[in-house]
């Protein structure tokens, strides 16, 4: 019983090691929203552990752009626009990762890079939008062991898919707090539009109110555009508390 304790201890201690970086990655994508950093140390264990070339590329106003890579390339790299007939598109349209084993598996499709690279795997970077349910499809992870052409192990994918999700997830929780962050721009310069009609309303209506005090012949009418003076100038220490409140 007690050897069966053991054993379990230590087949979870041997997990967590094996799986660490999962961990830490898992980590990142549920305490931070800078999704750069992620991306570049999900990379940095992808080729650590795999002993592949990894790249990420995401969608940005409708392209797909080569964002961040690790690796030694033969070629140039720096926001490369990804060709539309490249099987990379096909993978992110169709929502489904590939681990290409065949060099057959890529006739027909367009390469991106001058270095023609036809095996390496896929995966798909998606979320899911929690308000809305609906799936973004946001850019793709590649890896691939470059000139040496090794296939990438059916373990190993498992594992650059199970990175992609956490990948996808980082992505769709910046992008969330984005929107969120530009919902509440929009918001604010709403409301201070509002405020500044308001305050402007509330101009006119002063003004026209020191007049009938001043041009009023009777007496009751001046008291009345009196209050109503007094009225307006709270009203404008109102709206410069609210302004205050906004600029905090």
């Amino acid at each position: 019983m007690s050897k069966n304790r053991d054993h379990g201890h230590v087949r979870i201690e041997e997990v967590t090691r094996r799986y660490r970086d999962l961990l830490e990655m898992a980590y990142l994508v549920s305490s931070f929203v800078d999704w750069d950093y992620l991306i570049k140390t999900a990379l940095d264990h992808l080729s650590h552990r795999l002993g592949t070339r990894v790249r990420c590329i995401l969608m940005e106003d409708g392209e797909l752009t080569l964002k961040c890579w690790v690796g030694t390339y033969d070629c140039p790299m720096e926001q490369v626009p990804i060709v539309r007939e490249s099987i990379v598109w096909d993978v992110v349209t169709k929502g489904h990762p590939v681990n290409l084993t065949d060099p057959a598996e890529i006739n027909g499709y367009r390469h991106t890079l001058k270095e023609t690279i036809k095996i390496k795997a896929i995966v798909p970077l998606r979320y899911i939008n929690p308000i809305t349910r609906e799936e973004k499809k946001v850019g793709a992870l590649v890896a691939d062991s470059g000139k040496k052409g090794v296939p990438i192990s059916d373990e190993d994918f498992e594992y650059l898919k199970a990175v992609g999700e956490l990948i996808g997830a980082a992505v769709g929780k910046a992008k969330l707090v984005e929107e969120l962050i530009e919902s509440y721009r929009k918001r604010e310069a709403v409301i201070r539009e509002t405020t500044h009609n308001f305050r402007n309303s509330i101009a006119i209506i002063g003004g026209f109110s020191g007049r009938i005090a001043r041009l009023a012949k009777d007496a009751g009418l001046v008291v009345e555009a009196d209050i109503l003076t007094r009225e307006v100038k709270e009203l404008e220490t109102h709206v410069k508390e609210f302004e205050k409140y906004l600029d905090v």
